[in-house]
């Protein structure tokens, strides 16, 4: 009897050794901030979603914020700092994600709604190759924007974490604070903008348009090998994209905005691809936004510059600082629709800028 304890207790304890060998290491390093509240929740590595870290960071706030940045990865060019210094009484948070689709638009500010935050402002960026893509769903969040269990997000992480093992994620385990080729951007404690620290410098260099030579060798390089390819000389558009199912998300967010008398701003942003937004999927967003939308999409001096767009996806930042100051100064930049457009109109628009 003693020798086939003594064996049942071999065969558990091999296993467990090797749990304890996987989970307590992972639990320690605790890569995606899962466990406890964090002093830092800048983003460290490729696998982290900034939605998922900025969540924690918000719930574990202390901050009074009642202003909003809400969109993609090309909001990080949008300085919640400053707008903090261009929009009265604002105290904006930096609340994006990495391709967020319209779903997480919606579900980010019924969380906020729930919490009981003021929404006073918000400036909200709708990408036409972007947000409305697959019926809009999420792809990947928090768990209380993917309305999920906490448990379940918390075993999709450690999942996700083994399956692709690598040397960097060995390092991590270890204990290693920085790993080379790892992002580690330094976001701002208060505003959470992802990839600097709100200071004067910061804000002083907002509006520089860079073409260091580091960056035209990139570009250069890019357009010789074709990467960069030609973009039509002629104004070419997105099919329609918006269904009814993200016509009623797009409605939610419109009633959320409303209740909480929202001074807001919906800003359709520049691509290197420099197509339109679609002519009917705009007049759907007219009609709820009318002049709170701004379309600066398709054709005009920003799209025109491939030296805006360091890597096709993303530009540069002073494209960011130059809509939200047109838009806060209408009578110096002619783009608000200000009533239902036709065709032509919506046409015409993305010719404003050249």
């Amino acid at each position: 009897m003693y020798k086939f304890f003594q064996n049942i207790l071999r065969f558990i304890a091999f296993p467990f050794l090797v749990l304890i060998i996987i989970i307590v290491p992972y639990i320690i390093a605790d890569p995606y901030m899962d466990f406890g509240a964090k002093k830092d929740y800048s983003w460290k590595y490729d696998f982290q979603r900034l939605g998922d870290l900025s969540t924690k960071k918000l719930l574990n706030s202390k901050n009074k914020y009642n202003s909003f940045i809400l969109g993609s990865s090309r909001t990080v060019s949008l300085y919640a700092c400053y707008l903090n210094k261009v929009i009265p009484n604002s105290s904006f948070f930096h609340y994006a994600n990495w391709g967020e689709k319209i779903e997480g638009i919606k579900n980010k500010l019924e969380l906020l709604d729930t919490l009981g935050y003021e929404i006073s402002n918000a400036v909200i960026y709708i990408d036409a190759d972007n947000t409305f893509l697959g019926e809009g769903k999420i792809d990947s969040d928090h768990y209380l924007i993917t309305k999920q269990k906490r448990y379940r997000a918390i075993i999709s992480h450690f999942k996700s974490f083994y399956k692709h093992i690598n040397i960097d994620k060995i390092k991590i385990l270890l204990g290693y604070k920085k790993i080379e080729g790892q992002p580690y951007w330094n976001s701002d404690p208060a505003t959470n903008d992802p990839k600097h620290r709100c200071n004067e410098h910061v804000l002083s260099v907002y509006s520089k348009v860079d073409r260091s030579d580091s960056l035209i060798a990139i570009i250069d390089s890019l357009k010789e090998t074709g990467i960069l390819y030609k973009r039509p000389a002629e104004q070419t558009f997105f099919e329609n994209q918006i269904s009814d199912s993200e016509k009623e998300m797009v409605n939610r967010i419109k009633d959320i905005l409303n209740k909480h008398s929202s001074n807001y701003y919906i800003v359709i942003t520049p691509l290197y691809d420099q197509k339109k937004f679609s002519f009917d999927d705009q007049t759907i967003l007219q009609e709820l936004f009318g002049e709170r939308l701004f379309d600066f999409s398709g054709i005009n001096r920003f799209t025109n510059d491939e030296y805006n767009y360091p890597d096709m996806m993303h530009f540069q930042p002073y494209i960011s600082k130059f809509m939200i100051d047109s838009i806060l100064q209408p009578k110096t930049a002619n783009n608000c629709l200000h009533e239902k457009p036709t065709e032509n109109q919506l046409f015409s628009q993305s010719l404003i800028y050249q």
